[in-house]
Protein backbone atom coordinates (compact mmCIF):
# COMPACT_ATOMS: atom_id res chain seq x y z
CA UNK A 1 0.00 0.00 0.00
CA UNK A 2 0.98 3.23 -0.72
CA UNK A 3 -0.19 6.57 0.65
CA UNK A 4 -2.36 8.54 -1.62
CA UNK A 5 0.45 11.13 -2.18
CA UNK A 6 2.61 8.29 -3.67
CA UNK A 7 0.14 6.00 -5.84
CA UNK A 8 1.42 5.48 -9.42
CA UNK A 9 4.28 7.09 -9.09
CA UNK A 10 3.51 10.54 -8.29
CA UNK A 11 5.23 12.67 -5.73
CA UNK A 12 1.84 14.66 -5.45
CA UNK A 13 1.84 16.36 -1.89
CA UNK A 14 -1.64 15.96 -0.03
CA UNK A 15 -4.07 18.77 -0.17
CA UNK A 16 -4.24 19.59 3.55
CA UNK A 17 -0.50 19.77 4.19
CA UNK A 18 0.11 21.97 1.18
CA UNK A 19 0.38 25.22 3.10
CA UNK A 20 2.57 24.07 5.43
CA UNK A 21 4.93 22.70 3.17
CA UNK A 22 5.04 25.16 1.59
CA UNK A 23 5.62 27.53 4.40
CA UNK A 24 8.16 25.21 5.95
CA UNK A 25 10.09 25.56 2.50
CA UNK A 26 10.30 29.50 2.79
CA UNK A 27 11.41 29.13 5.97
CA UNK A 28 14.28 26.68 5.39
CA UNK A 29 15.26 28.88 2.43
CA UNK A 30 15.65 32.30 4.33
CA UNK A 31 17.86 30.33 7.09
CA UNK A 32 19.90 29.23 4.47
CA UNK A 33 20.39 32.19 3.16
CA UNK A 34 22.92 34.76 4.40
CA UNK A 35 22.00 38.08 5.90
CA UNK A 36 23.96 40.44 3.62
CA UNK A 37 24.20 44.13 4.73
CA UNK A 38 24.63 46.54 2.28
CA UNK A 39 29.19 47.03 2.94
CA UNK A 40 29.22 43.27 3.43
CA UNK A 41 27.98 42.88 -0.06
CA UNK A 42 30.68 45.01 -1.32
CA UNK A 43 33.65 43.17 0.34
CA UNK A 44 31.71 39.58 -1.18
CA UNK A 45 31.77 41.31 -4.83
CA UNK A 46 35.04 42.40 -4.75
CA UNK A 47 36.48 39.02 -3.67
CA UNK A 48 34.73 37.75 -6.89
CA UNK A 49 36.11 39.96 -9.21
CA UNK A 50 39.00 38.63 -11.30
CA UNK A 51 42.95 40.12 -10.64
CA UNK A 52 43.70 42.96 -13.06
CA UNK A 53 46.62 42.47 -15.41
CA UNK A 54 49.81 43.39 -15.15
CA UNK A 55 51.26 43.31 -18.34
CA UNK A 56 53.30 46.15 -17.33
CA UNK A 57 55.27 44.15 -14.92
CA UNK A 58 55.42 41.12 -16.89
CA UNK A 59 57.29 43.84 -19.65
CA UNK A 60 59.36 44.92 -16.90
CA UNK A 61 60.27 41.01 -15.44
CA UNK A 62 60.92 40.27 -19.40
CA UNK A 63 58.31 37.85 -19.74
CA UNK A 64 56.66 39.13 -22.47
CA UNK A 65 57.25 41.54 -25.55
CA UNK A 66 55.89 44.52 -25.89
CA UNK A 67 52.86 45.00 -28.34
CA UNK A 68 52.40 44.90 -31.30
CA UNK A 69 55.04 43.07 -32.90
CA UNK A 70 56.88 44.18 -30.09
CA UNK A 71 60.03 42.71 -27.79
CA UNK A 72 61.46 41.93 -24.69
CA UNK A 73 62.89 44.80 -22.80
CA UNK A 74 66.58 43.14 -22.29
CA UNK A 75 66.14 42.88 -26.25
CA UNK A 76 65.53 46.76 -26.45
CA UNK A 77 68.79 47.89 -24.19
CA UNK A 78 70.66 45.51 -26.39
CA UNK A 79 70.22 46.27 -29.72
CA UNK A 80 68.36 49.10 -29.71
CA UNK A 81 70.16 52.03 -27.47
CA UNK A 82 72.18 53.07 -30.25
CA UNK A 83 69.57 52.78 -33.01
CA UNK A 84 68.67 56.52 -32.89
CA UNK A 85 66.26 55.81 -35.79
CA UNK A 86 64.55 52.60 -34.47
CA UNK A 87 64.03 54.56 -31.08
CA UNK A 88 62.56 58.18 -33.53
CA UNK A 89 60.36 55.96 -35.86
CA UNK A 90 59.28 53.37 -33.36
CA UNK A 91 56.16 54.74 -31.79
CA UNK A 92 54.89 51.67 -29.56
CA UNK A 93 57.22 51.07 -27.27
CA UNK A 94 57.52 54.03 -25.33
CA UNK A 95 54.16 53.38 -23.44
CA UNK A 96 55.43 49.90 -22.57
CA UNK A 97 59.25 51.23 -21.25
CA UNK A 98 57.38 53.93 -19.11
CA UNK A 99 53.96 53.50 -18.11
CA UNK A 100 51.23 55.59 -16.72
CA UNK A 101 48.03 55.96 -15.32
CA UNK A 102 46.88 57.42 -18.54
CA UNK A 103 46.14 54.94 -21.46
CA UNK A 104 48.46 55.72 -24.57
CA UNK A 105 47.93 56.27 -28.24
CA UNK A 106 48.76 52.24 -28.30
CA UNK A 107 45.82 51.51 -27.53
CA UNK A 108 48.02 47.49 -27.37
CA UNK A 109 49.52 49.01 -23.70
CA UNK A 110 47.41 48.37 -20.76
CA UNK A 111 47.38 52.29 -17.94
CA UNK A 112 48.88 51.30 -14.38
CA UNK A 113 46.71 49.92 -11.85
CA UNK A 114 47.32 50.65 -8.19
CA UNK A 115 48.39 47.07 -7.59
CA UNK A 116 50.91 46.28 -10.11
CA UNK A 117 52.43 50.12 -9.12
CA UNK A 118 52.93 48.70 -5.86
CA UNK A 119 54.28 45.55 -7.23
CA UNK A 120 56.80 47.43 -9.55
CA UNK A 121 57.94 50.04 -6.83
CA UNK A 122 59.01 46.68 -3.89
CA UNK A 123 60.74 44.87 -6.98
CA UNK A 124 64.82 45.56 -7.18
CA UNK A 125 64.74 43.55 -10.90
CA UNK A 126 62.06 46.33 -12.34
CA UNK A 127 63.68 49.56 -10.30
CA UNK A 128 67.00 48.84 -12.02
CA UNK A 129 65.37 48.26 -15.72
CA UNK A 130 63.33 50.99 -14.93
CA UNK A 131 66.99 53.39 -14.97
CA UNK A 132 68.09 51.28 -17.84
CA UNK A 133 65.53 52.93 -19.53
CA UNK A 134 65.98 55.85 -18.66
CA UNK A 135 69.67 56.20 -19.59
CA UNK A 136 69.04 55.01 -22.31
CA UNK A 137 66.57 57.49 -23.33
CA UNK A 138 68.46 60.60 -22.01
CA UNK A 139 71.34 59.22 -24.45
CA UNK A 140 68.75 59.28 -27.03
CA UNK A 141 67.86 62.60 -26.28
CA UNK A 142 71.68 64.35 -26.20
CA UNK A 143 71.86 64.52 -22.25
CA UNK A 144 73.68 61.94 -19.56
CA UNK A 145 73.94 61.86 -15.83
CA UNK A 146 76.59 63.15 -14.60
CA UNK A 147 79.06 61.06 -13.40
CA UNK A 148 77.76 58.76 -15.93
CA UNK A 149 81.10 57.01 -16.20
CA UNK A 150 81.74 56.11 -12.80
CA UNK A 151 78.32 54.18 -12.36
CA UNK A 152 77.44 56.24 -9.45
CA UNK A 153 73.75 55.22 -9.21
CA UNK A 154 72.87 57.46 -6.62
CA UNK A 155 73.50 60.76 -8.98
CA UNK A 156 70.23 61.88 -10.15
CA UNK A 157 71.58 65.36 -12.09
CA UNK A 158 71.71 65.66 -16.07
CA UNK A 159 74.16 67.00 -18.37
CA UNK A 160 74.61 67.73 -22.31
CA UNK A 161 76.39 64.86 -23.27
CA UNK A 162 78.67 64.35 -26.08
CA UNK A 163 76.34 63.76 -28.95
CA UNK A 164 74.38 66.84 -27.63
CA UNK A 165 75.20 68.68 -30.41
CA UNK A 166 73.71 66.26 -33.24
CA UNK A 167 70.76 65.23 -31.25
CA UNK A 168 69.51 69.24 -30.36
CA UNK A 169 68.54 68.81 -34.14
CA UNK A 170 66.50 65.79 -34.04
CA UNK A 171 64.61 67.44 -30.71
CA UNK A 172 63.50 70.23 -33.01
CA UNK A 173 62.31 68.91 -35.99
CA UNK A 174 60.63 65.84 -33.98
CA UNK A 175 58.29 68.01 -31.02
CA UNK A 176 56.52 64.93 -30.89
CA UNK A 177 59.43 63.94 -28.45
CA UNK A 178 58.63 66.48 -26.44
CA UNK A 179 55.21 64.02 -25.25
CA UNK A 180 57.41 61.65 -24.51
CA UNK A 181 59.75 63.27 -22.37
CA UNK A 182 56.45 64.10 -20.33
CA UNK A 183 55.76 60.46 -20.24
CA UNK A 184 58.83 59.71 -19.01
CA UNK A 185 59.02 62.19 -16.12
CA UNK A 186 55.36 61.29 -15.25
CA UNK A 187 56.35 57.21 -15.32
CA UNK A 188 59.15 58.00 -13.33
CA UNK A 189 57.41 59.66 -10.47
CA UNK A 190 54.69 56.69 -10.54
CA UNK A 191 57.11 54.07 -10.18
CA UNK A 192 59.37 55.55 -7.45
CA UNK A 193 62.09 57.11 -9.09
CA UNK A 194 60.50 60.69 -8.77
CA UNK A 195 63.66 62.04 -7.94
CA UNK A 196 65.46 61.70 -11.46
CA UNK A 197 62.43 64.48 -12.25
CA UNK A 198 63.74 67.43 -11.25
CA UNK A 199 67.00 67.72 -12.50
CA UNK A 200 65.98 67.04 -15.99
CA UNK A 201 63.25 69.25 -16.23
CA UNK A 202 65.70 71.68 -14.67
CA UNK A 203 68.27 70.73 -17.58
CA UNK A 204 65.20 71.91 -20.04
CA UNK A 205 64.64 74.75 -18.63
CA UNK A 206 68.25 76.14 -18.68
CA UNK A 207 68.49 75.18 -22.30
CA UNK A 208 65.47 76.74 -23.44
CA UNK A 209 65.28 79.98 -21.04
CA UNK A 210 69.49 80.65 -20.89
CA UNK A 211 70.74 78.91 -23.42
CA UNK A 212 68.02 79.83 -26.19
CA UNK A 213 67.70 76.14 -27.39
CA UNK A 214 65.35 73.94 -28.46
CA UNK A 215 62.94 76.91 -29.12
CA UNK A 216 59.99 74.34 -29.88
CA UNK A 217 60.43 73.07 -26.40
CA UNK A 218 59.66 76.15 -24.07
CA UNK A 219 55.88 75.91 -23.76
CA UNK A 220 56.10 72.00 -23.35
CA UNK A 221 58.66 72.77 -20.51
CA UNK A 222 56.42 75.15 -18.42
CA UNK A 223 53.43 73.87 -19.54
CA UNK A 224 54.04 70.06 -19.14
CA UNK A 225 57.01 69.24 -17.60
CA UNK A 226 57.30 71.76 -14.83
CA UNK A 227 54.03 70.19 -13.43
CA UNK A 228 54.88 66.56 -13.93
CA UNK A 229 57.28 67.12 -10.66
CA UNK A 230 55.58 65.15 -7.94
CA UNK A 231 57.40 67.04 -4.74
CA UNK A 232 55.25 70.17 -4.43
CA UNK A 233 58.92 71.97 -3.00
CA UNK A 234 60.73 70.84 -6.31
CA UNK A 235 58.26 72.31 -8.02
CA UNK A 236 57.70 75.76 -6.31
CA UNK A 237 61.68 75.80 -6.83
CA UNK A 238 61.41 75.32 -10.61
CA UNK A 239 58.45 77.67 -11.39
CA UNK A 240 60.73 80.12 -9.46
CA UNK A 241 64.12 79.52 -11.38
CA UNK A 242 61.53 79.89 -14.58
CA UNK A 243 60.00 82.70 -13.87
CA UNK A 244 63.74 84.36 -12.84
CA UNK A 245 65.19 83.64 -16.28
CA UNK A 246 61.71 84.03 -18.22
CA UNK A 247 61.86 86.58 -20.70
CA UNK A 248 59.83 88.86 -21.46
CA UNK A 249 58.55 89.05 -18.08
CA UNK A 250 55.47 90.13 -18.65
CA UNK A 251 54.88 86.96 -20.65
CA UNK A 252 55.10 84.57 -17.94
CA UNK A 253 51.81 83.00 -17.37
CA UNK A 254 52.32 80.69 -14.62
CA UNK A 255 51.97 82.41 -11.62
CA UNK A 256 51.53 85.29 -9.57
CA UNK A 257 54.52 87.62 -10.60
CA UNK A 258 54.03 89.05 -7.29
CA UNK A 259 54.17 86.22 -5.21
CA UNK A 260 57.30 84.47 -7.36
CA UNK A 261 59.02 87.73 -6.60
CA UNK A 262 58.91 87.36 -2.49
CA UNK A 263 59.32 83.72 -3.35
CA UNK A 264 62.94 81.99 -1.37
CA UNK A 265 63.65 79.02 -3.24
CA UNK A 266 65.33 76.13 -0.68
CA UNK A 267 68.70 77.21 0.07
CA UNK A 268 71.41 74.73 -0.77
CA UNK A 269 74.22 76.65 0.16
CA UNK A 270 75.19 80.37 1.20
CA UNK A 271 76.08 82.08 -2.52
CA UNK A 272 79.63 82.66 -1.50
CA UNK A 273 81.08 84.28 -4.37
CA UNK A 274 84.73 84.48 -5.03
CA UNK A 275 87.29 87.73 -4.91
CA UNK A 276 85.73 90.74 -6.83
CA UNK A 277 85.86 90.57 -10.49
CA UNK A 278 88.00 93.93 -10.51
CA UNK A 279 90.81 91.23 -9.72
CA UNK A 280 90.63 89.86 -13.45
CA UNK A 281 90.42 91.49 -17.04
CA UNK A 282 87.87 90.04 -19.39
CA UNK A 283 89.62 89.01 -22.16
CA UNK A 284 87.08 87.80 -24.88
CA UNK A 285 87.72 85.79 -27.86
CA UNK A 286 86.84 86.15 -31.15
CA UNK A 287 84.55 83.17 -31.27
CA UNK A 288 82.74 83.98 -27.32
CA UNK A 289 82.84 87.74 -29.44
CA UNK A 290 80.73 86.38 -32.09
CA UNK A 291 78.45 84.50 -30.18
CA UNK A 292 77.83 87.43 -27.47
CA UNK A 293 76.96 89.63 -30.65
CA UNK A 294 73.60 87.35 -31.29
CA UNK A 295 72.96 87.39 -27.80
CA UNK A 296 70.71 89.66 -25.73
CA UNK A 297 72.46 91.28 -23.36
CA UNK A 298 75.61 94.66 -23.16
CA UNK A 299 79.01 95.33 -21.85
CA UNK A 300 79.42 96.76 -19.11
CA UNK A 301 82.20 99.80 -18.34
CA UNK A 302 84.52 97.02 -16.73
CA UNK A 303 84.39 95.31 -20.13
CA UNK A 304 82.09 92.28 -18.55
CA UNK A 305 79.63 91.02 -21.11
CA UNK A 306 75.85 90.97 -18.96
CA UNK A 307 73.43 88.54 -20.04
CA UNK A 308 69.49 90.08 -20.18
CA UNK A 309 69.01 87.33 -17.27
CA UNK A 310 71.96 89.61 -15.43
CA UNK A 311 74.23 86.47 -15.47
CA UNK A 312 78.01 87.45 -16.17
CA UNK A 313 79.66 85.83 -19.06
CA UNK A 314 82.98 84.17 -18.06
CA UNK A 315 85.72 83.94 -20.80
CA UNK A 316 86.66 80.28 -21.11
CA UNK A 317 90.02 81.65 -20.57
CA UNK A 318 89.28 83.00 -17.10
CA UNK A 319 86.31 80.41 -15.82
CA UNK A 320 89.28 77.80 -14.31
CA UNK A 321 90.32 80.65 -12.02
CA UNK A 322 87.69 81.96 -10.89
CA UNK A 323 86.20 78.29 -9.98
CA UNK A 324 89.44 77.79 -8.27
CA UNK A 325 89.39 80.85 -5.99
CA UNK A 326 85.85 79.75 -5.18
CA UNK A 327 87.11 76.35 -4.73
CA UNK A 328 89.94 77.59 -2.03
CA UNK A 329 87.76 79.49 -0.11
CA UNK A 330 84.97 76.72 0.75
CA UNK A 331 86.35 73.73 -0.69
CA UNK A 332 82.93 72.28 -1.93
CA UNK A 333 82.36 69.82 -4.66
CA UNK A 334 81.59 70.03 -7.85
CA UNK A 335 77.92 70.10 -7.52
CA UNK A 336 78.22 72.61 -4.50
CA UNK A 337 80.47 75.05 -6.90
CA UNK A 338 78.06 74.80 -9.78
CA UNK A 339 75.12 75.70 -7.35
CA UNK A 340 77.03 78.98 -6.10
CA UNK A 341 77.76 80.38 -9.71
CA UNK A 342 75.50 79.39 -11.82
CA UNK A 343 72.79 82.34 -10.63
CA UNK A 344 75.46 84.62 -11.56
CA UNK A 345 77.82 83.62 -13.93
CA UNK A 346 77.47 81.83 -17.09
CA UNK A 347 80.42 79.63 -17.88
CA UNK A 348 80.94 77.38 -20.58
CA UNK A 349 81.09 74.02 -19.47
CA UNK A 350 80.57 74.84 -15.96
CA UNK A 351 79.74 71.44 -14.80
CA UNK A 352 83.15 70.20 -16.61
CA UNK A 353 85.49 72.96 -14.98
CA UNK A 354 83.97 72.49 -11.73
CA UNK A 355 84.47 68.67 -11.49
CA UNK A 356 88.17 68.95 -12.34
CA UNK A 357 89.17 72.19 -9.80
CA UNK A 358 87.33 69.90 -6.83
CA UNK A 359 89.35 66.47 -8.29
CA UNK A 360 92.48 68.64 -8.73
CA UNK A 361 92.52 69.92 -4.93
CA UNK A 362 95.32 68.54 -2.60
CA UNK A 363 93.76 69.31 0.33
CA UNK A 364 90.30 67.47 -0.97
CA UNK A 365 92.38 64.75 -1.74
CA UNK A 366 93.79 64.33 1.59
CA UNK A 367 89.91 64.80 3.56
CA UNK A 368 87.71 63.05 1.47
CA UNK A 369 88.48 59.25 1.75
CA UNK A 370 85.91 58.46 -0.66
CA UNK A 371 87.39 60.60 -3.32
CA UNK A 372 91.12 60.95 -2.40
CA UNK A 373 93.74 59.17 -4.12
CA UNK A 374 95.12 56.55 -2.50
CA UNK A 375 98.83 55.39 -1.70
CA UNK A 376 99.93 52.36 -2.93
CA UNK A 377 101.16 49.77 -0.28
CA UNK A 378 105.03 49.67 0.30
CA UNK A 379 105.84 53.61 -0.80
CA UNK A 380 106.38 56.58 1.25
CA UNK A 381 104.09 59.31 0.21
CA UNK A 382 105.71 62.54 -0.55
CA UNK A 383 104.36 65.42 2.51
CA UNK A 384 103.70 68.93 1.69
CA UNK A 385 105.89 70.41 4.54
CA UNK A 386 108.39 69.04 6.65
CA UNK A 387 106.97 66.18 9.41
CA UNK A 388 103.92 66.12 6.91
CA UNK A 389 104.20 62.29 6.94
CA UNK A 390 106.16 60.10 9.38
CA UNK A 391 106.91 56.41 9.52
CA UNK A 392 107.98 54.03 12.00
CA UNK A 393 109.27 50.74 11.51
CA UNK A 394 108.94 48.42 14.71
CA UNK A 395 111.59 45.78 15.09
CA UNK A 396 112.79 43.13 17.21
CA UNK A 397 115.97 43.90 19.14
CA UNK A 398 118.13 41.72 21.09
Amino acid sequence: MHCRGHQKGHDEIPKGNRRADQAAKAAAKAAAKPLILPDQAKVLLCKQETQSPMLNYEFYMNWRKFEPKGEVIEIIFHKWHNDYELLEDNHDYIQWLFPTRSQGRNFYSTPLNPQETRLMIDTSEVQQRLRRAYKMMLKFFGVKLMGEDGEDTEVTEVERAENFASRIDNLTANPHNNLRITRILLSLGELGAGEYQAPLVRFFLKETLIKNKLPRMKKSVMNFFVPAVRDTQKRQDLLFFAWRYYFPKEEFDWGNQEELARYKATPVVAALLPAPLSEWTPVYSEKEKKWLSEEQGGYGEDGWFQLKNRQIVLPATLAPEIVRALHASTHGGREMMEQQLEPHFYVPGLSVVCKAIAQQCVTCAKNNPRTGPSQPPGKQPIGLSPMASLQIDFTVLP
